[in-house]
């Protein structure tokens, strides 16, 4: 499969029908070339200044892997082929398409060569809706590609173009001449938030459509890969509820996800862990538990089921986030909430389940809605989520932005840890990233952990979450200039550039694969990967 440069929106608007032939023609050719050909489409040009200047766009252009070049013109509908070149009207303006292709041609050739790229340039005109019987003396027919010839575009653009040597000096050069890359120190805080704007917008289908569906017992189930949209739908649900006076419940078990949404939702809309919920059960009841007690937890939820079984249901709508994590007796229990008209949403994705004593259940009354479409992480992690078989189902990856892959740091022993992660932070400074936009996560439990008990890391202080927690049972952190939390506890949350450190794993077995995968979709922008020996070896023997 070639690379495709801009990636094509997911959602687009009404096309007419050139813009029809093109998107259907660029899908073709991303499916059937190979990874040795990189596409780019809607190239912008120029030449010239002032009234000599000179603008156009191209609607493909197909470079191999030695930097050598094909532009692509693509003419839906009709066109005239006539002693004086080809021709094609737009209601009444007759546009000349020999000269255009011409000037397209000359204009690259011209600035290919001014940028000193010194390569093989050719054009190919595709009509997509058109048999061609004639030639002209500047568009010979093996230069045009009709719609008897659609079938086989792939492997004539193969045979013309080839893939080429590969050629490590002139190949990235073509193509940061096409990207429109230059050298310059680029503004990440600014490509970071149009990448969230774009990922946001393209991942809202969950939160359109998932609304408008309706079901009899109220039951509504979505299982969603990471960055599916899943926080977007349950933020969407939240407000609609405020608005039209409804009593609504976001419950999830993380608590570090639970503050997250509590500051994005509405004021009127609590966002809590179960326990939290359970808590508050038990405490109106006149009763109290003690923290300190072994089994603490499950006697408060074990007191709080025992409870709500006496009480009226009062929700009109309860959403149940991380449900993978729950155990199926708490979501009975705030399923039992509703009322009878009263609607729950369901989210969850088995693939970030991270406790070995959970257990899979059933809802059979359920309507189950599934997506395994990423919005969120670089194309490039995804593909190595993929490749590493991190998933039991392959993610489809729909971020607007390719990213790279990351080149561990690999440490050899514990006392190598910190100093690897912060040579980890300072490749992210060095790329423009500031701290707020880094999130140090570890791999280990805070308990395990050497980060996370710091108050520095390098020159930098740490914001962390100290396990302890107020009166109010409110989470009491340490503030810092660096945030760092564990995988688990940064589940349901992302940041434009990620650390991702303490990578240790003994094998790569269905937890770990789990736990790696939750950390690779935390990243917005860019990974850092720190990793031991044993763990780069591992990996290493997966990719293999």
């Amino acid at each position: 499969m070639s690379h495709l440069y801009p990636s094509i929106p997911t959602h687009k608007g009404a096309l007419n029908a050139g813009e029809y032939a093109e998107l259907e023609l660029l899908q073709t050719l991303e499916r059937g070339l190979s990874d040795a050909y990189t596409l780019f489409h809607s190239v912008d040009w120029s030449r010239g200044i002032g009234a000599h200047e000179q603008h156009g766009e191209i609607d493909i252009v197909i470079v191999n892997q030695a930097g050598d070049v094909l532009l692509v013109e693509v003419k839906s509908g009709d066109v005239d082929f006539t002693p004086e070149g080809i021709f094609k009207t737009y209601g009444t303006q007759v546009k000349n398409i020999t000269r255009q292709i011409g000037l397209q041609y000359g204009a690259l050739k011209s600035r290919l060569e001014d940028s000193g790229l010194h390569v093989h340039l050719s054009h190919f005109l595709v009509l997509p809706q058109l048999k061609v019987k004639t030639e002209t003396a500047q568009w010979p027919r093996e230069r045009i590609v009709d719609s008897e010839d659609m079938a086989s575009i792939v492997s004539r653009i193969s045979q013309s173009l080839g893939s080429g040597l590969p050629n490590a000096a002139n190949h990235p050069r073509v193509l940061a001449f096409f990207e429109n890359k230059f050298q310059v120190v680029p503004d990440v805080s600014a490509l970071a938030g149009r990448i969230q704007q774009s990922a946001t917008r393209m991942s809202a289908g969950l939160a359109t459509w998932v609304p408008r569906i309706t079901s009899v017992s109220g039951l509504l189930r979505v299982i969603g890969t990471a960055g599916s949209g899943k926080t977007q739908l349950a933020l969407r649900l939240l407000r609609d509820a405020d608005a039209t006076g409804h009593k609504a419940a976001y419950i999830c078990f993380n608590r570090a996800l639970a503050d997250h949404i509590s500051h994005l939702a509405p004021v009127r809309m609590p966002a809590e862990t179960f326990h939290e919920y359970a808590q508050r059960v038990v405490r109106r009841s006149g009763e109290t538990v003690d923290f300190k007690e072994a089994g603490a937890f499950d006697h408060l939820a074990a007191r709080c089921i025992a409870l709500l079984e006496q009480a009226e249901p009062e929700l009109d709508l309860v959403i149940l986030d991380e449900m993978q994590d729950m155990q199926p007796e708490w979501v009975l229990a705030m399923l039992s909430r509703l009322k009878a008209q009263g609607k729950a949403v369901l989210l969850e994705d088995p693939e970030q389940q991270l406790y070995k004593d959970r257990i899979a259940f059933d809802l059979p009354d359920a309507i189950t809605v599934t997506s395994q479409e990423n919005f969120r992480t670089p194309r490039s992690l995804v593909k190595l989520i993929n490749m590493l078989r991190l998933t039991t189902t392959e993610v489809e990856t729909m971020s607007p932005y390719e990213g790279e892959m990351p080149d561990p740091i690999v440490y050899e022993s514990t006392e190598k840890i910190a100093p690897c992660t912060v040579k980890a932070v300072e490749r992210c400074l060095q790329r423009g990233f500031a701290l707020t936009d880094i999130a140090v996560v570890s791999m280990r439990g805070r308990e395990r952990s050497v980060l996370q008990g710091l108050d520095k890391l390098g020159l930098w202080s740490l914001s962390r979450f100290t396990g302890q927690f107020d009166e109010g049972s409110t989470p009491i952190w340490k503030e810092g200039q660096l945030l760092i939390e564990s995988v688990r506890r940064f589940k349901g949350q992302a940041a434009a550039a990620v650390v991702l450190t303490e990578c240790d794993i003994a094998e790569l077995d269905s937890l770990n694969r789990r736990l790696l995968f939750v950390g690779l979709t935390r990243a917005r922008v860019h990974l850092e990967w720190v990793i031991s020996k044993d763990t780069a070896r591992i990996l290493e023997e997966a990719l293999a």
